[in-house]
């Protein structure tokens, strides 16, 4: 009996509590309609409630409990919204490398969400006056949901755009991988608002990076298809003529060949990895060499190979093909004349200036074109004036590279000086005699890159015929000494 009666009191004591924490609810008014429809999306907002149902709690407490419910509930609309409306944009993207994977979703969204919700509003509250349950309202605009999910974007996508960079500067990596990551980058760039990331640089900085990149990179992959066409077209020429009776055809064949390989060399002068290293032009252009039966020149090209990177590594066969070869200093010398200018194109550029006139030196472009030509030049003489940047670099000993032509030699001389004249001291002489002093140089441009040059000062003698005739013989002088120099430095006796 007394167990009951304790039981009773307990039960009695608990409605009663119940009871009068009930009649302390004051409760919000009519329920509204937004607690039964607590999810909703108008044309400015994504709404969402949230509860709070302990009635032990104060209200402040429940308050801030069914306000974070209420950010739970819309941090999920916002994830799905934005995770939908990014797999909506990706389906239209076609462009390798710009795939958003999984973990980029999932990383845009929550970057998103948490931007989003820091514009977020508490707009009502309702208790209910039966339960002491409080629900809470809480709005976020769309304009704002949009914002943060640009910021989101940006922030992922800006790494993935670094990514690709990283790999359009890698030197070392395949050049169809760079072409494909600069393609992408291009691509993701109008995607990044980069007003979002504080360390990233200007759009234009990057279209401007990413432009230069593609257009140096498409020019490697447009230089590499030509060369391969090339060689493949000059080794073609080769086993042609391997297989030729008549010795007209056999001739055309090897030198188109060699003109083919000379080409490729003058071009890319430090090779053209995958495609070939100068040793493996050398070494092929020793093979048409032995075709045409010349030993001296397959023994020159050979003698170079060996001393050249290759790719198909030869170069103890060509030193020993090299060995076994005779050829006599006198008739080397003129092979070396005749393999540097064999089918190249070639620019004469012949100026002086003595003060008292100026303009083309046709005596010193007569006689290297007397030099070189035979030697199968392709000869072209360029009439146009030096600028006065030109004249200044050349006399203060510089070589402008202005002054070169994408894949041709160009061969100059230039006298820059003062003509003097004075009388006649021969009574029958015609009145003054006259004199050069000046600097004179020659020199060579290979692709525009100087890799000859001979620059010395001097006087001429007096000449008593005129001015026309002293410049003349200079130019014989001069060209005299420019044959004995090319030819130290074909035999590699200069640097």
């Amino acid at each position: 009996m007394m167990l009951r009666a304790a039981l009773l009191a307990a039960f009695a004591g608990m409605w009663l509590s119940t009871t009068a924490f009930a009649a302390q609810c004051s409760g919000g008014g009519p329920r509204p309609d937004w607690v039964d429809s607590p999810e909703s999306v108008t044309e400015e907002y994504f709404l969402a409630a949230g509860v709070s149902d302990d009635p032990q709690a104060s209200l402040s407490e429940r308050i801030a409990t069914a306000k974070q419910n209420a950010l739970k509930n819309l941090s999920e609309m916002i994830e799905v919204s934005v995770k939908n409306s990014l797999v909506l944009e990706q389906s239209s993207r076609n462009v390798a490398g710009t795939e958003l994977t999984d973990s980029s979703l999932q990383s845009i969204t929550k970057t998103s969400t948490n931007a989003s919700l820091r514009n977020v509003e508490s707009v009502a509250t309702w208790e209910d006056p039966d339960t002491c349950v409080i629900w809470l309202r809480a709005r976020v605009s769309k304009k704002h949901v949009e914002q943060g999910k640009r910021e989101g974007l940006a922030k992922t996508l800006f790494g993935v755009l670094n990514e690709q960079l990283a790999v359009v500067q890698n030197e070392g990596a395949p050049l169809n991988g760079r072409l494909s990551a600069v393609d992408a980058a291009l691509e993701l760039l109008p995607r990044i608002a980069l007003e979002f990331i504080p360390e990233a640089s200007s759009p234009e900085h990057y279209a401007r990076l990413l432009n230069g990149f593609k257009r140096d990179l498409q020019q490697t992959r447009d230089d590499l298809d030509q060369a391969k066409a090339a060689l493949a077209a000059a080794d073609l020429q080769v086993n042609q003529a391997s297989g030729q009776t008549a010795e007209l055809e056999r001739s055309r064949s090897l030198a188109a060949a060699a003109g083919a390989y000379k080409g490729l060399l003058a071009k890319h002068g430090g090779g053209l990895p995958p495609v070939f290293e100068p040793g493996d032009i050398l070494f092929k252009l020793g093979e048409v060499e032995e075709l045409r039966n010349s030993a001296c020149g397959a023994k020159s090209y050979f003698q170079q190979a060996a001393d050249s990177k290759q790719l198909n590594d030869r170069r103890e066969i060509a030193r020993k093909k090299a060995e076994t070869l005779v050829c006599s200093a006198e008739e080397m010398e003129k092979t070396l004349w005749r393999q540097f200018f064999e089918g190249r194109a070639t620019t004469l550029v012949c100026y002086f200036n003595s003060g008292t006139e100026r303009g083309a030196w046709n005596k010193a472009c007569d006689s290297l074109n007397n030099v070189i030509r035979p030697l199968g030049a392709d000869v072209e003489v360029r009439t146009k004036a030096l600028s006065a940047a030109q004249l200044k670099a050349l006399q203060g000993g510089e070589i402008p590279h202005s002054l070169g032509e994408p894949g041709k030699l160009v061969l100059g001389v230039v006298a820059l000086g003062k003509m003097r004249n004075r009388a006649d001291r021969d009574p029958q002489g015609r009145g003054r005699e006259y004199q050069f002093e000046g600097g004179m140089t020659t020199f060579l441009l290979e692709n525009g890159t100087p890799v000859f040059a001979d620059r010395f000062q001097g006087t001429t003698g007096w000449n008593p015929i005129s001015q026309e005739m002293v410049m003349d013989v200079l130019g014989i002088n001069v060209i005299k000494r420019w044959r004995e120099k090319f030819s130290r430095y074909l035999r590699h006796e200069l640097n």
